[in-house]
């Protein structure tokens, strides 16, 4: 299957499932066999990570897995996609200057795109800090035919990476769900400024909610859905909201992070904190602390609860048990290793 052929199944609205879930899988069999990267989860493991001051970086084969994880692919390319043609719009006759940081041995996320281009309507610039996958990526650039686009590779952090010119089209996709592990946030703030003012930047915003929810039922529904070719969880069962914890948009990033302190106790910086409350008058039996991530990748593309493995409830075990009224002070902390920390206050 050509490269082409590829992007056309993952554009068609109409492809089901199965036909999506090949296109995919194609392109990774391709892309493995000619680079020799092959998808491998290496989460546990941490395995040739790369440990960055703002979050991990993970191991090319890490990255190459999550191609697999197919509809958070397909949303995205379709995302990537729509948010081209619009640019392609507002900047007639233009060449769009993107940036597509983290970029993965595969360039997942483009590489199937460009056919739908003339090569001189985009200058794509790649960035990723394994220096492995760059010599990846150039190596599918010459198998599926593209050296006619000028494409420039680049290893770096873009937690830092200042781009030399304004861009029209930042990707970012570093994500894990609840925005912990990797510098998503940090990537977003760093390059959202680089911008020109009518451009975009993917994903156009995440929400990470904190909920009180019977996972165990939402898993056996999730697991039906996916037997019938669907990830969609419709009818959440028993499922209370307590707040937003934090909403990363290309917007307000920048700000946020100015505006980060450090927290006395974990000597980290933190987002600005809030307080919540473990509700009352409600049945615990079956409940647990979890916290559910929404992203929108652009326009009416989105990822919702159990749609992706990044949309996939994260157990909250600082609130368990559940105690009725329990208060808590939580921040989004930044360092290292990107997460939520929660610290118990007076009850309220």
């Amino acid at each position: 299957m050509t490269i082409e052929a590829i992007g056309n199944k993952i554009l068609d609205e109409t492809s089901s499932a199965e036909t999506l879930s090949g296109a995919i899988n194609a392109f990774v069999r391709i892309c493995s066999t000619a680079t020799g990267i092959t998808p491998d989860t290496s989460f546990d493991a941490w395995a040739e990570d790369s440990l960055l001051d703002s979050g991990v970086a993970i191991n090319p084969q890490a990255a190459a897995h999550c191609a697999l994880d197919y509809q958070r692919t397909v949303v995205f390319i379709r995302g990537v996609y729509a948010a081209l043609i619009d640019l392609c719009d507002r900047f007639p006759n233009t060449t769009l200057e993107i940036l597509y940081a983290g970029c993965g041995p595969y360039g997942t996320l483009l590489l199937p795109l460009l056919a739908k281009f003339a090569p001189q309507e985009l200058r794509v610039n790649l960035l990723d800090t394994h220096q492995e996958s760059l010599d990846s990526v150039a190596q599918l650039v010459s198998r599926f035919g593209l050296s006619a686009y000028s494409i420039n590779l680049i290893q770096g952090d873009a937690c830092h990476y200042q781009h030399p010119e304004k861009l029209h089209l930042v990707v970012a996709e570093t994500l894990q769900k609840a925005l912990e592990q990797e510098p998503q946030f940090a990537v977003t703030a760093n390059l959202a400024p680089q911008l020109l003012p009518a451009g975009v930047f993917i994903p156009q915003e995440i929400e990470v909610d904190l909920c009180l929810a019977d996972l165990a039922t939402e898993q056996s529904m999730f697991t039906e859905g996916q037997q019938s070719n669907t990830n969609t969880l419709k009818e959440p069962v028993r499922r209370y909201r307590i707040a937003t914890l934090v909403t990363l948009s290309p917007e307000q990033a920048p700000a946020q992070l100015r505006l980060a302190s450090l927290n006395a106790v974990t000597k980290k910086l933190e987002l600005a904190p809030q307080v919540v409350s473990v509700p009352a008058d409600v049945d615990f039996n079956g409940l647990d602390a979890a916290l559910f991530t929404r992203i929108s990748v652009f326009g009416e593309y989105c990822l919702n609860d159990y749609e992706a493995q990044i949309t996939l409830p994260l157990k909250c075990h600082a609130l368990m048990p559940l105690v009725e009224g329990a208060g808590y002070r939580v921040s989004y902390q930044l360092g290292s290793y990107p997460m939520f920390n929660f610290e118990p206050v007076r009850s309220i």
